[in-house]
């Protein structure tokens, strides 16, 4: 098997899709948060954790229904939001269908 000699940079080329995606995170000491994935892309995510803040470096083990638990590392936290870079890409086709099947929810304008 050849090394992923892919860059950072490279990767955030990606294409990325609004999306909204209720999933889990795991620490490696065990804990399990809900989250919303809100951006996608084969090499990553961004989410939100509701009540849980996040840390850049951490790695996480991110479950998605219908996935294996995806490995991923957070490549930059502000609070309770995240980015996550995935320890390996999902397929083009998976990141579609995920996509197609958890379109973005547009948040309720505030009537006052």
């Amino acid at each position: 098997m050849m090394p992923n000699t892919t860059s950072l940079a490279d990767r955030r080329r990606a294409l990325r899709y609004d999306t909204t995606i209720k999933a889990v995170i795991r620490t490696s000491q065990g804990a399990r948060h809900a989250v919303v994935l809100y951006d996608l892309s084969e090499g990553g995510c961004a989410l939100t954790a509701s009540g849980h803040p996040l840390a850049p470096g951490v790695s996480y083990g991110l479950k998605i229904n219908g996935l294996e638990t995806l490995g991923s590392v957070a490549a930059w936290a502000n609070g309770q939001s995240a980015g996550l870079e995935f320890q390996h890409a999902l397929h083009p086709a998976v990141a579609d269908h995920l996509v197609r099947l958890h379109p973005p929810v547009e948040e309720e304008p505030d009537h006052a």
